[in-house]
């Protein structure tokens, strides 16, 4: 297993639709692991394998609030899907950006397991925004593309503030324009 670099938004890959998965083989589990690993330091509820760089139908998600129990899902799909709810999230592939996008308040998702089993996930509340949100990269779209702009903040570090953190008004441009330039570090970094 391994920790795996994380893609930003304006990466190609997180705008690609991703390939489905014909064969579970030993690189489908080890990418599994790898993302199962990344998803622990990197503090996210859910992960989905064009974050990582692999343009292939598979996401990792919390199961449980308390995130003790992680799931593989491969090739998911949504099968049921009800009421309607808004959602403050953020998103790996978007550090500290924030945005309130509207979710399903319940969803059940079908999907193949890495033993290849049928199974079935029912998700509520932030267990389904998170369903939701992860099964959006793999038909590349992130939450800006469904979120409200008026909503939009940078999660800021601030030892004044009780939480540890305040929120900063930003534009979808703003955003945009500093993720590109995060984009461009990383390649330089690369290039060393």
């Amino acid at each position: 297993m391994a920790v795996r670099e994380i893609c930003y938004c304006g990466e190609p890959v997180l705008r690609r639709r991703a390939s489905k998965v014909h064969n579970i083989d030993e690189a489908v589990r080890r990418l599994i692991a790898d993302m199962t690993e990344t998803m622990g330091p990197a503090a996210g509820m859910g992960l989905a394998a064009p974050q990582v760089g692999e343009s292939r139908r598979i996401i990792t998600v919390w199961t449980d609030t308390e995130g003790e129990e992680t799931r593989a899902l491969i090739n998911p799909k949504i099968v049921e899907r009800e009421g309607e709810e808004e959602s403050f999230e953020g998103c790996l592939s978007l550090p500290t950006l924030r945005g309130i996008v509207l979710r399903p308040e319940r969803v059940v998702v079908a999907a193949v397991d890495e033993e290849g089993n049928e199974v079935e996930i029912e998700g509520t509340g932030i267990i389904a925004h998170c369903l939701a949100h992860e099964l959006d990269h793999l038909y590349g779209r992130l939450f800006i593309d469904l979120v409200d702009p008026d909503s939009l903040r940078w999660m800021r570090p601030d030892d004044r503030e009780e939480s540890g953190f305040r929120y900063d008004r930003t534009t979808l441009e703003e955003a945009t324009e500093a993720f590109q330039r995060l984009i461009e570090r990383k390649k330089q970094r690369e290039d060393r």
